[in-house]
């Protein structure tokens, strides 16, 4: 069964190349070559030791990261074997069995050899303990991996589960916007780690503490003669391993739950009924307040849809606080408000790729301005949610610094950024629409589709797009007149949120059913109904098609 299951990855991997794979693979070839240069060019036996102990602890945190980054819902996914008549626990480690045949995990596994080397080089017969040290290091790696971003996908479930979740992605985005600030002083002094090791300090002892560093001091007691101490360590490996393995193992065994349905506290039509719906009594009696208070329900509840828009406050918060203490970037800091703003637009550039085939409603229902309604009413809803709390954060952040003199600029970003961000993301959401597993078969984490696309032109449009304020609050600010510079921003956001906005409604309104059917039947279908000599629109959204990776089981 692991021979079947393992040659279903690879057909699948054969057709299923993504920019992500190749990077991920360019990544993992870059660390090796790092790992054995380490191995090869340090300076004493200690200083192999202190930097194996580094090296392997960045292997971990890159695979723990790495697939929540990159999408990596894994080639098998349990769902595709739900129905089948196999024993569910058994199914869940074949499937952790598969995640070892692949590329990255084989660098993965040569680069942890150099184990053996440092084996070698102090005491031939540490090798002993090397060999099976690397091998269990090597699977623990790996299951801790597909842990992880399993753990992540099951915590969506629950409120606490969805607000921890979105503290790990507020931190993967502010270390992938300012994880440099960390990087070039390392980068620096990758040199003399060589020469001189992590040598004495705190780095030192809390990588000693970590499973990663268990091999290498097991190598290190059996060289000394310790053997009972190294097979201690090795002991202690190999009961963590065991652990990981069963853990992660429960955890990639398909499910099937019947959804209860739960019964009302109370009849609804007990419950103010108005355009906003129940609970949204100040929205307008009309098809606009409707919308809005559907969305405004659904970025609450939805944990899916609430990941993505908490992350992109508790990144600027982040990014925030850690551009405070420094004296080259402190700079950024009052600025949060505006990051957060910045990667809003990212986070909810698939706005309709997350609602599913729920559009089909939106199909059958569609009048005259019914799409009109829908779009600007989203539009309304993501400021409603976002603007308060960027404020918030922006304004503690000016007044904790003292950096009064950022008042103007603040305003302005936050003006231009939210108005033609609002704008772009619902265009990308119509254009470069990105279709993932429907709501209600939600496992993952990343289930909402991947979005690539959609953030490398959000990355380039929402600066040119916002280029009128950001130049005048430029050249007002050199002038000392910053504060002209706010109605520049107020007319720039409210002009790009209008016009974006439009070609958005008046593109889904020509396209509705197309949209759907990109939706239900997935990309190989949806190439068809997009002209390949059509308009910028045509070829943008034929770009996303080819260009997204499709996340979405095949006749989900």
């Amino acid at each position: 069964m692991a021979g079947l299951l393992i040659r279903l990855k690879f057909t699948l991997l054969g057709h299923s190349a993504t920019g992500m794979r190749l990077l991920g693979i360019a990544l993992a070839v870059l660390g090796l070559g790092l790992t054995w240069f380490f191995a090869l060019t340090a300076g004493s036996d200690d200083v192999r030791a202190d930097l194996l102990t580094l090296v392997f602890a960045v292997w971990a945190a890159a695979w723990m990261l790495g697939p929540t980054v990159a999408n990596g819902t894994g080639v098998l996914r349990s769902q595709y074997f739900a129905l089948l008549p196999l024993d569910r626990r058994r199914l869940g480690a074949l499937l952790l069995v598969t995640m070892f045949f692949d590329i990255g995990p084989a660098l993965t596994l040569v680069a942890l050899a150099a184990l053996a080397w440092h084996a070698l080089s102090v005491d031939p017969a540490a090798l002993l303990v090397a060999v099976p040290g690397f091998l269990l290091l090597w699977v623990l790696v790996i299951s801790l991996s597909r842990l992880v971003f399993r753990a992540l996908g099951a915590a969506m479930h629950s409120r606490l589960g969805m607000e921890i979740a979105s503290v790990q992605w507020g931190l993967i985005l502010a270390g992938i916007f300012f994880g440099w600030m960390a990087v070039q002083p390392a980068f620096s002094a990758t040199l003399s780690l060589s020469e001189n090791g992590l040598g004495e300090g705190a780095v030192g002892t809390v990588l000693a503490v970590l499973p990663t560093s268990w091999p290498v001091l097991a190598v290190q007691a059996a060289a000394a003669g310790s053997w009972g101490a190294a097979a201690a360590w090795l002991g202690a490996l190999a009961l963590l391993t065991g652990a990981l393995v069963a853990v992660t193992s429960v955890l990639l065994a398909p499910r099937v739950e019947a959804r209860g349905v739960r019964r009302r506290s109370r009849p609804l039509g007990a419950r103010p009924l108005t355009g906003g719906g129940p609970g949204f009594s100040l929205l307008p009696d009309t098809p606009l307040g409707a919308v809005v208070g559907k969305e405004l329900r659904q970025w609450w509840r939805d944990p899916w849809r609430g990941l993505e828009l908490r992350a992109s406050l508790w990144a600027a918060l982040f990014i925030g606080l850690l551009t405070w203490p420094s004296d080259q970037f402190s700079f950024f800091t009052p600025f949060a408000g505006v990051i957060a703003a910045f990667i809003m637009v990212l986070a909810t550039a698939n706005m309709y790729g997350h609602d599913g085939t729920a559009v089909w409603l939106s199909v059958v229902g569609q009048d005259r301005g019914s799409v009109r309604a829908d779009v600007r009413g989203r539009q309304v809803a993501i400021l409603l949610l976002i603007v308060p709390g960027a404020t918030l954060m922006s304004t503690a952040f000016v007044l904790a610094t003292g950096s009064h003199w950022a008042w103007p600029l603040v305003i302005t970003g936050m003006a231009v950024f939210f108005g033609v961000g609002s704008g772009l993301s619902l265009l990308l959401s119509v254009v470069a629409l990105s279709p993932g597993v429907d709501p209600q078969l939600r496992v993952d984490a990343n289930d909402t589709g991947d979005n690539q696309v959609q953030v490398w032109i959000a990355l380039v449009a929402l600066p040119v797009l916002s280029a009128p304020a950001v130049l005048a609050a430029v050249f007002l600010g050199l002038s000392g007149l910053p504060w002209l510079a706010v109605p520049v921003g107020l007319l720039n956001g409210a002009l790009a949120a209008w016009w974006l906005g439009r070609v958005a409604y008046r593109r889904l309104e020509a396209r509705l059913p197309e949209t759907f059917t990109r939706i239900r039947y997935g990309k190989a279908i949806a190439l068809r109904t997009v002209p390949e000599d059509g308009s910028w629109l045509d070829r943008l959204e034929r770009t996303a098609i080819a260009g997204n990776a499709e996340t979405r089981p095949t006749g989900s």
